[in-house]
């Protein structure tokens, strides 16, 4: 079987991040996904495995930030306009999700309950392994993980509000699925990567931090075979890398925001100029 996609590779790094999948009673939890074996040598190591939620939402509130800063009106991901007593629920620059027709870029990429997302957000697990050289069956990304007792509020020195959360710090890699992609709207993808600032919960606290090394936009062709080994069958697969080079991305981001971003920014050195007067 012989099968091509395209995709964008990004390497990340963050200080401390909470993606909190889960709260019970007082814990807040990564979510576990299991445990593996690793070897280190000749000895074999257990590690468990966990996931990290909200890429996926991290990146479409990036684009959200990118078609706000050109003027470009997008789905928000509400439905609805307004709550039961009137409190409105999209701000300006934002329609219903699924209200437009034809549809924007936002909608385009990440669809809507009904529709079907344009991409894949795709991210290795993540584990906390203690030897620097090791080897294991399935691919693993090293990092920190640890949990921490807080306490929120206290009286006369005695905890009154505790609880426990979880993070995890270090480099990390993700996966953007593009095969079905214009390469205009790989683009707009590559431009929203510079407004990720924000991965999971505790902002107040300073947690969740996070910034992009690099990328790359990768062509991946892909050959699976079936083969015998000792009586029994295995699927082979062999894959083969190219970079994807996108060409005019300058006259694209210029084609593409227009005078919109040109406005904005001009309000912007407008409003630095002034407050330093």
């Amino acid at each position: 079987m012989k099968q091509t996609k395209k995709q964008i590779v990004i390497r990340a790094y963050t200080p401390i991040a909470k993606p909190l999948n889960a709260s019970i009673q007082k814990n807040a939890t990564m979510l576990l996904l299991g445990e593996i074996p690793y070897e280190n040598g000749s000895k074999v190591f257990n590690t468990k495995l966990y996931y990290i939620k909200g890429v996926r939402g991290m990146l479409r509130h990036a684009c959200m930030k990118l078609a706000q800063a050109c003027g470009i009106e997008v789905c928000h991901s509400s439905e609805k306009t307004e709550l039961k007593d009137g409190t409105k629920l999209i701000s300006s620059g934002f329609h219903p999700l699924g209200a437009c027709n034809p549809p924007c870029i936002l909608r385009r990429l990440f669809g809507t309950f009904r529709e079907e997302s344009s991409i894949s957000v795709l991210v290795d697990p993540i584990a906390s392994i203690r030897h620097k050289e090791y080897t294991t069956e399935v691919v693993v990304q090293k990092v920190h993980i640890s949990s921490e007792n807080r306490i929120a509020l206290a009286y006369d020195r005695t905890p009154i509000q505790d609880f426990r959360e979880s993070y995890f710090s270090g480099y990390f890699s993700f996966c953007i699925d593009v095969t079905t992609l214009t390469d205009d709207e790989i683009k707009f993808l590559m431009e929203s990567l510079l407004y990720i600032e924000i991965l999971g919960g505790g902002k107040n606290a300073g947690y969740g931090r996070v910034k992009i090394l690099d990328f790359e936009v990768q062509k991946i062709g892909i050959v699976r075979n079936i083969e015998r080994d000792n009586g029994a069958y295995k699927i082979s697969e062999k894959t083969e890398v190219q970079p994807i080079l996108l060409e005019n991305i300058e006259e694209w981001r210029t084609a593409y925001m227009g005078e919109n971003l040109a406005a904005v920014e001009q309000e912007q050195i407008s409003a630095l100029v002034s407050d330093k007067k």
